[in-house]
């Protein structure tokens, strides 16, 4: 009897430790960053993010995170982004849980729909078209882990537009 609840307690310790995922997101390797933009279009700063002048960078580790039927550990994100205009929500973003190894990565920004979030805060014209507001703004990108314990320490990106 003692080794059957010897065992128990053993196997119970242990599926406490299971399936633990840690992790961040960063932008140019930062946790939060301030930018004052050149421009108040949207379409500029996404330019800088695809010329890569704030890469943003998500690694994470894994364990005891069960193996697919290719013998990799795989874990389901569910990436959100949260905007704020001088201190006020504007908008949320959650997108569809994306598969993902362990390691590390760059991701590209439309992962986070920030762009599109930024360029139809107001209604544009076509002669104004991905006009962003003035004001201060956070941006802050999350991922989520689905089944699996841990945490990925999101990322702040304080954006001015003048």
């Amino acid at each position: 009897m003692k080794k059957i609840i010897s065992s128990l307690m053993l196997f119970v310790a242990f599926n406490g430790f299971a399936q633990l995922v840690q992790g961040e997101i960063n932008i140019k390797e930062q946790s939060k960053i301030e930018l004052t933009a050149k421009s108040n279009k949207a379409v500029n700063l996404f330019a800088d993010f695809r010329e890569n002048k704030y890469p943003i960078h998500f690694a994470f580790t894994a364990t005891d995170v069960p193996l697919n039927s290719d013998k990799k550990e795989v874990v389901q994100f569910v990436f959100s982004t949260t905007i704020k205009k001088d201190g006020k929500t504007i908008g949320t973003i959650k997108r569809s849980p994306m598969p993902f190894f362990p390691g590390d990565m760059l991701m590209p920004i439309e992962t986070f729909d920030v762009i599109s979030v930024l360029s139809n805060i107001q209604t544009n014209t076509p002669e104004t078209v991905s006009e962003i507001p003035k004001g201060n703004y956070e941006i802050i990108l999350e991922a989520k882990p689905i089944g699996v314990k841990g945490q990925i320490a999101s990322s702040t990106l304080f954006l001015k537009i003048n």
